[in-house]
């Protein structure tokens, strides 16, 4: 456990400009679509403004996109996407959501 706390500042460093990668990724995935992504700091869930979607998180679950309803957490018109994964996941989840918002 010691040598995991005193050795790990290089993982750490990586890990955090793997987030950033991703959330740039999520960014700019989200504004293609014309939706607005609030400023992400110091975390790896995005909000997503999805007013004008009526019932969003069902929207997007019915395009095979899992997202956390903003309702849930006192922000209605919102959905929030975790980005704490592996990139390909994310390149999935945003063509569908882009497919899904396109054809509506």
């Amino acid at each position: 456990a010691l040598a995991a706390y005193r050795d790990s500042k290089e993982w750490h460093i990586e890990l955090i400009e793997y987030l950033r990668g991703n959330r740039d990724l999520v960014e700019s995935g989200i504004q293609e679509m014309g939706l607005v992504l609030s400023h992400v700091e110091a975390t790896y869930l995005a909000w997503i403004n999805t007013s004008g979607i009526d019932n969003p998180a069902a929207f997007f679950e019915k395009a095979g996109v899992g997202l956390s309803d903003g309702v849930d957490f006192g922000l209605p018109g919102f959905v929030r996407l975790n980005f704490g994964c592996p990139r390909s996941r994310i390149d999935e989840a945003l063509s569908r959501m882009k497919l899904a918002f396109h054809a509506r």
